[in-house]
């Protein structure tokens, strides 16, 4: 028979592993958008996607609430619309899914020193800054945003 005390030791950690769990899968992200240099409206909604589901993700107070269950998962494609603009990230790790994003788009050309690949044209392409971790992250993807 097991005495009180351990009793109350493993519900007390049970709920620890339970919150833990429980705010992992509450975490949100910010993406902020720039066009050409300028900053424009973040998306409101996205739509965070992979072979087997999909799933809608909405702002509240400026932080993109994660879906539940979408952490679990190694990598998803990330869509939203922006003003005149949808954007189709592919293959972003979900580790990503719990820091702030800035997005870049140009119609033609990219200030700094980004460098874009051969043969890519700025209009199609999406430079994607992930703060999550030391370094960040940076992704320049290609066949990412189409104008509307």
């Amino acid at each position: 028979m097991m005495s009180i005390g351990k009793l109350v030791g493993f519900a007390v950690l049970a709920l620890c592993v339970s919150g833990a769990k429980l705010h992992a899968q509450s975490s949100c992200f910010t993406v902020r958008v720039r066009l050409n240099g300028q900053p424009i409206p973040g998306p409101q909604t996205l739509t965070l996607k992979t072979k087997e589901w999909e799933k809608t993700a909405s702002a509240e107070d400026g932080c993109i609430k994660v879906p539940v269950g979408v952490l679990e998962t190694k990598s998803v494609d990330v869509l939203f619309t922006v003003p005149k603009n949808r954007v189709y990230l592919s293959a972003i790790p979900t580790g990503f899914l719990t820091g702030p994003w800035d997005v870049d788009l140009a119609d033609k050309h990219f200030g700094g020193d980004g460098v874009l690949p051969k043969h890519a044209r700025p209009k199609d392409v999406c430079v994607v800054v992930f703060h999550v971790g030391e370094p960040e992250a940076t992704r320049t993807l290609t066949r990412c945003r189409t104008a509307f």
